[in-house]
């Protein structure tokens, strides 16, 4: 089978995952990335989200640090990182993009004032500066080992059709399932978030 339509039918695959999720519809054939994604919304994006909602991104170089540098909300994207191919030198693209930023801490004024650390790269938005907050999304990473060691896939055969066919089902779904909570009332992100994927 042509890998053109591998990736078509595995596109589909994540897609009607996510939309069975959603739609309170799963099973126990469903994707593993679907849950991983959930936590890693929850976990951080949730978090970012509420911080550009409130306008109330100011970074501070140290955990006991008082004043801050503060970026308006207009002047704030978060990008995530994700390999698209769950494999080992895709890995190490993103980790090597990812040791690129630069790392801070955000007071979050509504969890008991706690700091929150975040890597971020510096922007220009006209004439004021901005920021992308940068994540690696690890949790996907984690996808591999599971179809290795507990579904005994041939994920070391890259021209193997049903591993290709279920790395991309993955990945399409962790990104729909951060698209589709985004949307569903977590507004702060809309236009904001974007994906880097690395090969």
């Amino acid at each position: 089978m042509p890998v053109e339509l591998i990736v078509e039918a595995a596109t589909k695959l994540g897609i009607e995952a996510v939309k069975k999720f959603f739609e309170g519809k799963k099973d126990e054939k469903d994707l593993i990335s679907i849950g991983l994604a959930v936590g890693y919304f929850y976990n951080f994006l949730n978090v970012i989200s509420g911080v550009i909602r409130r306008n109330q991104l100011t970074l501070y170089e140290k955990t006991g640090d008082k004043d801050g540098r503060h970026f308006a909300r207009e002047t704030v994207g978060v990008q995530v990182i994700l390999p698209a191919r769950l494999h080992v030198a895709a890995y190490e693209r993103c980790e090597d993009e990812f040791r690129q930023t630069k790392k801070s801490f955000l007071l979050l004024e509504e969890e008991q004032g706690r700091m929150y650390g975040i890597n971020y790269n510096l922007v220009q938005r006209g004439d004021k500066p901005g920021i992308i907050i940068v994540d690696l999304a690890r949790p996907l990473m984690s996808v591999k080992r599971f179809y290795e060691e507990i579904l005994h896939y041939p994920t070391h055969d890259d021209a193997d059709a049903k591993w290709i066919k279920a790395q991309k089902s993955e990945i399409i779904a962790f990104k729909e399932t951060l698209l589709q909570l985004q949307n569903r009332g977590y507004g702060a992100l809309v236009n904001r978030l974007d994906f880097a994927e690395r090969a």
